[in-house]
């Protein structure tokens, strides 16, 4: 459907130069005005898009900013990131958070690289501003310290790193569902959720489960007291700040605090500590639970046996 649109009042001078233009390029005198119309309107319109573009970006930039000093001492400065992706000056990437200039892809693709955020999200708004996957621990437990003590691969878009601290976080409700954070030594963070409840709430495949998780924390303890420099932290964290961590739209670091702080995760597997603690409601009827499941599974049998006598157990060490 096209709008119409009567214009009066043209001064004389102006319509016979409309004519004439008309003449040259062969058009009628209405489908010249037209065409008049367009080249002044549509540059404008242009340059509104942009604009907005750019304000929007712009809006990210300092919202993935902020978001990243939260957890950061001392604050990152825009003229730091500007030197750290490589370019020259800092006024322009100053520029980029003020929405008078916009980026390129590559250059968005470097700073998220650079401070650990999707990339999609920072270019073009979609996606989670924070990586949050789904993943499934082994029930091998020599599987899953494996990856518990490695950083995310290559193509997680936040490079070739080192992990630093592994974050171990226990839901503090009735279900207790468990959640993986890996912090890599740039400050970068990947949250992974799984299918492991660490509570009562189980039935005979949560069982199988925990009985697994029971002897991986304790190889993993067994393995980071003694040979590996990886920080492992473990957390019981309130339903509503478990639920911003795994939207993947809120910095990790900024919510794994003190206050959520737990020895959690070297006392479940230490028969020596759970009666010392009441971590939970059910804790200590759950810890005895688990302890019958694993009592009649020679292979986590054999492990714990190992680690006890204080052999650093490996694969070949025990047969399944």
């Amino acid at each position: 459907m096209f709008s119409k649109l009567s214009v009066r009042n043209i001064p004389e001078h102006i319509f016979r130069a409309l004519e004439s233009f008309a003449v040259q390029h062969d058009r009628s005198t209405e489908g010249e005005a037209r065409q008049a119309i367009r080249a002044w309107v549509e540059p404008a319109l242009i340059e509104q898009t942009r604009s907005t573009r750019r304000k929007e970006l712009a809006d990210r930039l300092n919202r993935m900013l902020k978001q990243i000093n939260m957890s950061r001492r001392p604050q990152l400065l825009v003229s730091q990131i500007a030197e750290q992706i490589g370019e020259e000056h800092g006024e322009s990437v100053e520029n980029w958070f003020l929405g008078e200039e916009e980026p390129s892809f590559k250059q968005l693709t470097a700073l998220a690289g650079l401070l650990g955020v999707d990339p999609d999200w920072l270019k073009h708004g979609d996606k989670k501003l924070y990586p949050v996957e789904y993943y499934r621990l082994p029930e091998n437990p020599f599987a899953a310290v494996d990856w518990l003590q490695s950083w995310t691969p290559p193509e997680r878009g936040a490079g070739d790193q080192t992990l630093e601290t592994l974050h171990l976080v226990r839901n503090d409700n009735s279900t207790g569902n468990l959640y993986i954070v890996k912090e890599s030594a740039a400050g970068h963070y990947v949250v992974y959720t799984t299918p492991i409840h660490v509570s009562e709430e189980i039935g005979t495949g949560g069982e199988s489960s925990l009985a697994a998780l029971f002897v991986t924390l304790q190889l993993l303890y067994s393995r980071y007291t003694s040979t590996s420099k990886l920080v492992v932290l473990g957390y019981q964290m309130r339903p509503d700040d478990v639920s911003q961590l795994i939207s993947g739209n809120t910095n990790p670091g900024s919510l794994l605090g003190d206050s959520a702080r737990s020895c959690w995760w070297e006392d479940i597997w230490d028969s020596k500590m759970v009666g010392q603690h009441e971590y939970w409601p059910g804790w200590r009827a759950l810890c005895a639970r688990i302890e019958g499941v694993i009592a009649h599974r020679r292979y986590l049998n054999d492990i714990r046996i190992h680690i006890g006598k204080g052999i650093l157990v490996e694969p070949n060490d025990i047969a399944e």
